[in-house]
Parts: C-alpha cells; structure tokens; sequence
C-alpha cells in the first residue's frame, strides 16, 4: 500500500510540477495564434500509409429519383455506400502531396475513384467554405475561448479550450480546440454550418519530429435540398509509423502540359446519379477545404497507382502517368442500351452504337421529342419543335454533330426548320447552320418560350417578338485558356415581318388586348419593317487577367471568382454585301465580377457600356435591347438586368396596367451606360428578427441604373429581397427611379439562385 502511495505521490508531484513550470493557458492561446502561419507552413516533409473511407447515404429522397436509385443502382434508403483507400500520401504541404494508391474497394456503388487524402488547415485565417479558423489572426473578435483543463496527449501536457462563437452567424465554428504549449493543434472537435450544409469535424494529430501532424480525422456532412437529405462521411487514419520525406520542392512544379477543362456546358450528369452524387461532394471537399489562399501555394495532387493490381471499376482518368506505374485501362459504360421500344420516342432519347470505348461509344443518335419542346405565341399559335442529331465521337466531349430540326406553327400551317454541323472539342467549337425559321428581336438574351406561353395564356402579355429569317451563319468560339477566349458570328440572312395572327387565351386577364408583335419605342417609331437582306458579323473577346489556379493529378483546376471577367464586343452590318441594307457598327464594354467580401457578404456586379460608331441603324431589330430570359416567375443569373423595366413589370402593386409597358422602351442606337449589382447577405436586418438562420434565407440588396443618352433617361432600382425562401424561392420588392423622380413599387417572385462566386464562361 506504500508502494502505492507512494507512486501516487510521485505522479501528482510530477504533474503539479509539469503545471508550474508550464504556461498559462491565456499565454498558450495567444502563442498560437501568433504562430499559426510558421505552423501551417512547418506541416510538411513527411510520408505515410493512410486508410481513407468515402461513404454517404441518402435518409429521404423524393420519388421520381428513389425508384431510379433502387431500380438501376441497387440503393435503398438508409444504405450506405461509398468506397475504401489504401494509399501512401508523400507530403510537402498539407495542400501538395503525392498520392499512391495500393488498392480501391467499392461497396454498393458500381463505379468509383480513389478518395484522396485531404486534412482542412486551421492555421489559415479562413478555411474551407470561407469559414473564420479558430487560429485566425482576428479570432477573439470571433470567438470566446473558456479554458475548461489540462490533458495528456502522448505524455505531452496540452491545454483544452471550448470555442464559441460571439455573434449568431454560420461560418463560425464551434467545439473543443486542444493545443499544446507551443501553440500546435493536437486536436480539434467541432461543427460549422456553411452553404446550407453541417458540417462536423473530428480532427486528431500525432507528434512527430516537434511537431504535430495528422493522424485521424473524420468529416460529416449532414444536407438536404428540395425534399431531399442524406449524409456524407469522410474518414482518414494513418496506418503505423511516419518517416521522413525530404522532398524535392520542383516535384511540385506547375505540370507544363496539364489537361484543363474549358468547354464547362457539356460537362453534366453523364453517370449514374449516385456516383454523380458522391463524386460532387468529394470535388467540393478537395476544393472548399483543401486550398490555402494565403500561403501563395498552388494546391497540387499527383496521383499515381503504386500497383497494377487494382479493384476494377476505377475512373483511369484520374491518375497521372508515372514513370515505371503502368496505369490500367478501365472501362466505365454509365450508359445503359435497352432494346428500341416505341414508346421511347415519347421522351427524349439518345440511342448508342459501335464498338464501346473506355468511357463513350463512337456513335449516337438524340432524338429530341415534341412534348417537352411546345409553346405557344400570338403569331404562330401553338408550335411544336422536333429534330434527330447524329454525333461520332472521338472522346466524351470531342464530337462532330449534325442536327436536322423541324418545326410546325399550326396556328399560320407553316412547316420551318434548319440544319446544323457542330464540331466541339474542350477548346473549340465551331457550328454552321442554315434554314428558314424564327428569331427573337434580342438575340442575345432571349425570353423562353415556355415561359412566355404561360405568360400569353394567363396574363394575356405576348413578351416574346419574333420575326422571320432564312439564314446562313457560322458561330465560332476558341478557348486558349481559362484566362483568354475569342467568339465570333458571320450570318447573311433575309428578314421579314411577322404579326399577330391570334388572340386565344386562356384566362382574360385584365380584360387587356395583346400588344403587337412589331415594338416601338420614342427612338423607333415606325412599326414593322420591309423585308430585306442582312449581313452581319460579331466578334467578342474574353479575358480573365488575375485568374489563380490548382492541380490535380495533371488536370488544371481554376477558381473562377480570383479574377474578373473583361468582355470587348464589336457588331456590325455590312451595307451593300451580297445585298445587305444593315449599316451600323456597335462597340461594348462589359466588367463582371462576382466577389465574396467576407464570409458573410457576397457581391456581383455588372457594367456594360457602349455606343454606336457612325451610322445610325436602320432596323428596330439592331438596337441594343435589355432583359431577356427572366419572367413572372425568373429562373437565371440575379445579374441578368434591371428587375422592372419591360416585362419584369408582370406582377406590381397598385399599378397593374404596367404589365402593359413596351419590353423594348430603353432599346437604343446610341450610347448606353448600365450598372447591375447585387449583393447577398448571410446575416443583415430580418432575417435575424424571423429566426430563419438555420433555413439558409439570406438577404439581398440590389441596386441598378442605366443611363440611355438618346432618351436623356437615367433609370435607377433600388431592391431588397429574402433569397433561398423554402430553398427554392427568392422573393424581391424593387423600387424605381425614373431621372431621379420616384415611379413605383414593383415585386418578384424568383427561382433562387445563389450568386456564384466565380464567373463561367461565356
């Protein structure tokens, strides 16, 4: 019993003495924050085996896709699925390793990558979803830290601090936060709320050659989205002991030949929705909490098989070639070829021939059909839209295409169509068509047709203003890098009038008449115009000065809000070639530029300018128009234009006859100055007093002018807006300005969608 007392004594000395001779805890917090950079910098040069796990499953998904899941994937609810990582990762930062894969095992999931190792760097001051680290050089304006004891990690002392936010916002962590007295962090649990998704994290480290590295860590990712939820873990452990790794710093050198994905619209959902689900989420994982924005260090992942004995169903893509790594070639069919059926022709369909490549077939056969492609409009009455395209492909997004479409207004019994050759590959893409069928008087940003057939049909407001053309032209678009992009038009046509031919309706709304199908506005006053020839030709340069980017494997990745986006556009008519009566020369400027301010602010803005050199045009149909695309009920960019003028007009308060105003009253052939912003806020005026933090509602403002000079009219919106209402809709309330007078207080009712912090092209 002595004995034990004794060693009891012993122990609580030694610890008691261990205490004295340590820091303070107040001391030890503010030594790591004060250290956090030189230690994110420090984690590095070492090697080891670690076992990755990537799993998720889905708790409620809505019908349609449930049976897709059960019938094609063999995915119940509840189940999980994902797949399991054998790899040594080679480190020199924690955003650039080496990653060799041993073995891949899949379970109730056909298709599969490698999940790669990934640790989120809280020694940065924000960290995956710009969310504010505990370590960041302003955390105390941030968070309380309350000191709750000491502990014992490795026989090392080290303190245990529980982090909460001061302020009610997402973005701010909250957990438990273990540093030993040199500042490093031995572990951290906790939890942030970012983008609509929870996340948790369990973060734990080992030492290691003074310093602490990782060890074991899990991620959880808890989301839903329009009647759909599901969970997704991320689960990592080194296996045995880490060595030392000298590396050599040009091992992580920008590879000189990278693969970059430029062509970004054809990239869809061309797998199954699972796998597509799972790979999603892994991306956003790499991308939100992998980069470092302040180490000036470009993320950069070499992946390469360290065995050619590999569980089948590995996306080979994936993988840089190494010297003496034979990568194995691995079919992947996510298209599935049924017997011909009929009734297949009642939806759109695409039908697949030859011999199957690694992740395409040679040849294929889109049949578009007419049920989903009909509208209606007050010129030709109900229109029905058909075609077949034949594709040969020499990879999934290199192709040669020609589409044969037709097209049948019932209400004139007029058949029209046109004929298109495509060829596309990542960088280029270059169409010619030819046929006689309709065009918008915008043609830049077009209203839908669908949703200008319900706006006929139920508001009795025809929007859309089409005329006829029998064409020839030719769109070519160059991609020579993210950064730089070049687009440019050739049509030759013949233009002619079209006018109402009906007045059907299904609900008289208002009692109102249909607006002709010829606008005017004070600068056009002449309604319709004569037939005649036009030439015209368009260029367009993009540019992307300040664009930062990252690699994986050998594949460039581009973080498209580093930079704005600089359009120069140059329209022109060519009087008297081949005929042509158009004689106009337009130039414009564009700025746009989507920026997040701070984690809980984010900013898009737009500016156009431009003018008309020389002569005036001839043709209503070549003024410069606004709007498009948006209706009643919008579903585009926030940016797309100001919210009232024209159609937006749809839905005011106390002045309903403006659903009447001309769509085209601010079309111009002069100069023109237009601003468009709109900012997002996670956290602002009501939506902390509705208690709706957790439903992801952010608040908008948006603030809009245009400047026509040949109308002498300055026109101003200013708006406020509750976005992502239900995760669906975003709800607006604009007030205009007519050359600084009040006019009126219009609403909207929209499609959320969030601002992008990024500017896609084009």
């Amino acid at each position: 019993m002595k004995i034990f007392l004794l060693i009891g004594c012993f122990f609580h000395f030694s610890l008691n003495e261990i205490q004295a001779q340590s820091l303070p805890p107040a001391s030890v917090l503010e030594h790591a924050l004060r250290s956090a950079d030189v230690h994110g910098q420090a984690i590095g040069s070492f090697k080891m085996r670690v076992k990755v796990q990537e799993k998720a499953r889905f708790n409620q998904v809505i019908g349609i896709a449930r049976k897709r899941l059960a019938a094609k994937e063999g995915i119940q609810m509840g189940q999980w699925y994902g797949n399991q990582t054998i790899l040594e990762v080679q480190v020199g930062h924690l955003n650039q390793l080496i990653h060799g894969i041993e073995s891949v095992q899949t379970f109730h999931k056909k298709y599969t990558k490698p999940t790669l190792f990934l640790w989120p760097d809280l020694y940065q001051d924000y960290v995956g979803t710009s969310c504010v680290s505990p370590l960041s050089f302003q955390a105390k304006s941030y968070y309380y830290f309350n000191f709750k004891g000491d502990t014992l990690v490795e026989g090392k002392l080290c303190r245990q601090f529980q982090v909460e936010p001061k302020i009610r916002r997402d973005r701010l962590f909250k957990g438990v936060l273990t540093l030993d007295e040199a500042g490093w962090i031995v572990r951290f649990k906790g939890t942030v709320f970012a983008d609509a998704i929870d996340y948790s994290f369990d973060l734990q480290h080992q030492f290691f050659q003074d310093k602490w590295i990782p060890k074991k860590g899990e991620i959880k990712l808890v989301a839903g989205l329009l009647g759909s939820d599901g969970e997704y873990v991320w689960e990592q452990e080194s296996i045995g002991q880490p060595e030392e790794w000298r590396f050599d710093s040009r091992l992580f050198d920008e590879p000189k030949n990278p693969k970059e994905t430029l062509n970004i619209s054809p990239v869809a959902f061309d797998e199954t929705f699972a796998n597509q689900f799972l790979t999603n989420l892994h991306g956003s994982l790499l991308r939100k909490w992998k980069q470092r924005p302040t180490s000036n260090l470009v993320m950069i992942d070499s992946v390469y098989y360290k065995s050619a004995e590999i569980n089948k169903g590995l996306d080979p893509t994936f993988f840089t070639e190494v010297p003496g790594m034979k990568n194995r070639e691995v079919l992947i069919d996510s298209f599935r070829i049924a017997p011909f059926n009929p009734t297949q022709l009642i939806l759109s369909k695409s039908f697949y021939f030859g011999q199957f490549k690694r992740d395409f077939y040679p040849f294929e056969i889109y049949y578009k059909s007419p049920v989903f492609d009909s509208n209606f409009n007050t010129v030709e009455g109900f229109v029905v839209n058909t075609a077949v395209v034949f594709r040969k492909r020499w990879s999934r997004y290199q192709l040669l295409e020609a589409e044969v479409l037709g097209r049948r207004a019932f209400g004139i019994n007029r058949n029209s169509g046109l004929l298109r050759l495509r060829y596309r590959s990542d960088a280029f893409d270059l169409t010619v068509a030819n046929g006689d069928y309709i065009a918008q008087y915008n043609p830049e940003n077009t209203i839908s047709p669908e949703m200008n057939s319900l706006s006929t049909l139920l508001l009795k407001n025809n929007q859309m203003k089409i005329y006829r053309t029998k064409f020839t032209s030719m769109n070519l678009t160059k991609r020579f890098s993210a950064r730089f992009f070049l687009k440019s038009l050739v049509e030759y046509s013949e233009r002619s009038q079209m006018d109402n031919t009906t007045d059907y309706y299904w609900i008289n709304f208002l009692n109102r008449d249909f607006k002709p199908n010829n606008p005017t506005n004070s600068e056009y006053t002449l309604e319709g115009f004569a037939t005649h020839k036009s030439f015209i030709t368009q260029l367009q340069v993009g540019f992307r000065p300040f664009l930062t980017q990252s690699y994986r494997a050998n594949t460039r990745l581009t973080d498209w809000g580093s930079s704005p986006l600089l359009l120069a556009k140059y329209r022109a008519g060519w009087k008297d070639v081949a005929g042509s009566s158009t004689d106009f020369n337009q130039v414009e400027l564009s700025y746009l530029h989507n920026i997040e301010v701070n984690p809980w602010i984010k900013m898009g803005l737009l500016i156009n300018a431009g003018t008309f050199i020389g002569n005036k045009p001839s043709y209503f149909i070549d003024f410069k128009h606004y709007n498009g695309t948006l209706n009643l009920v919008q579903a585009g960019e926030m940016l797309a234009s100001e919210r009232l003028v024209g159609y937006y007009q749809n839905f005011t308060s106390g002045a309903n006859q403006r659903l009447n105003v001309n769509h085209y009253a601010n079309s111009t052939a002069g100069s023109y100055v237009e601003a468009l912003s709109f900012f997002q806020f996670s956290n602002l005026w009501l939506k902390p007093l509705l208690g709706m933090k957790k439903l992801y509602v952010k608040e908008v403002l948006i603030a809009n002018a245009n400047y026509v000079q040949n109308q002498n009219l300055l026109y101003n919106e200013l708006g406020y807006g509750l976005d992502g209402v239900f995760k669906v809709f975003r709800l607006e309330a604009i007030a205009n300005f007519i050359n600084g007078q009040f006019s009126y207080i219009g609403f909207r009712v929209n499609i959320n969608s969030r601002i992008r912090i990024g500017n896609i092209p084009e």
